[in-house]
């Protein structure tokens, strides 16, 4: 026994949406009636904020305030994801809309979740998961990346790594347990990415170094 090697495990890379891809995905929804809007705005905040479909199918109207919103995670855990400001448009074009589209409806017969269908119900899985797959294909996505809404979990950790974010922060704005969990999304990396980060967290960026006389750094 002592002579069989312990086996090691595989290192996956993680292929996900690129940055054009993401772009087309999102441009492909047209904003011309309630439901165009909301589809446009479930997939900006699915890039946007890195939450998982569960999570987003679950949030309900006074979990929504102006700069964030309370996500409801795995194992009870609680915590908070920021509005940026193209978030921040389409929540407010959704609301007006959501609000028009059920003015003539009793309050008891509108469910209490931030997205609803058709009917002022709560939006399954399926249905988020549809909504991705349909605008992936007219998108032309590599076949390579599968389009599920995991998958744009995925873009958003390696896009806030490429943008020099460190790991807590991000196993924080993930509702990770663990950052050994967020750093898997590093081997997605390229080199030239990983380069790119550290000039822009050099120790020496900000700081005074004076040159000598003969035009050498001190």
């Amino acid at each position: 026994m002592r002579r069989i090697k312990n086996l090691k495990e595989a290192k996956t890379v993680i292929v996900t949406f690129n940055d054009d891809e993401v772009s087309r995905i999102i441009n492909d929804i047209k904003e011309e009636t309630y439901s165009n809007v909301r589809d446009k705005l479930i997939l900006i905040m699915l890039f946007d904020t890195g939450v998982r479909v569960s999570e987003l199918c679950n949030i309900k109207n006074d979990d929504v305030a102006r700069r964030h919103i309370l996500i409801h995670g795995k194992g009870s855990k609680q915590r908070l994801v920021y509005i940026s400001n193209v978030m921040r448009k389409y929540m407010r074009k959704y609301e007006e809309l959501k609000q028009e589209r059920f003015r003539k409806k009793e309050q008891d017969e509108i469910e209490d979740y931030y997205f609803l269908d058709q009917s002022a119900v709560k939006l399954s899985r399926s249905r988020i998961n549809k909504i991705l797959k349909e605008h992936c294909i007219n998108a032309g996505v590599r076949k390579e990346v599968r389009c599920s809404p995991h998958d744009c979990r995925h873009y958003f950790a390696q896009k806030q790594l490429r943008n020099g974010i460190d790991v807590y922060s991000l196993s924080r704005l993930m509702g990770h347990f663990d950052t050994q969990i967020t750093s898997k999304y590093l081997r997605g990396l390229e080199q030239e990415d990983i380069l790119h980060i550290g000039r822009l967290h050099s120790p020496l960026n900000g700081l005074k170094i004076k040159q000598n006389s003969t035009g050498e750094l001190k």
